[in-house]
């Protein structure tokens, strides 16, 4: 899976940690040369959130339209 497919995309996301995010990510990142990737999301309070691929439990995309 590319991760940088999800740019522009409206999510919901479930981390291993239980927080639950809804909104539109802005960036997929590589920060080092571990391959750790990021992802940059405003959710949909318009926070900005920043969590690493391998705590993703379940991501999907949402509908056009959904906050």
């Amino acid at each position: 899976m590319d991760w940088k497919d999800w740019n522009g995309k409206r999510i919901f996301v479930q981390l291993k940690s239980g927080s639950i995010y809804s909104g539109k990510i802005q960036e997929v990142t590589d920060a080092d040369e571990q391959g750790v990737i990021f992802i940059f999301l405003i959710d949909k309070f318009g926070d900005k959130v920043i969590f690493s691929v391998s705590e993703i439990l379940k991501i999907k995309e949402e509908q056009h339209g959904s906050n």
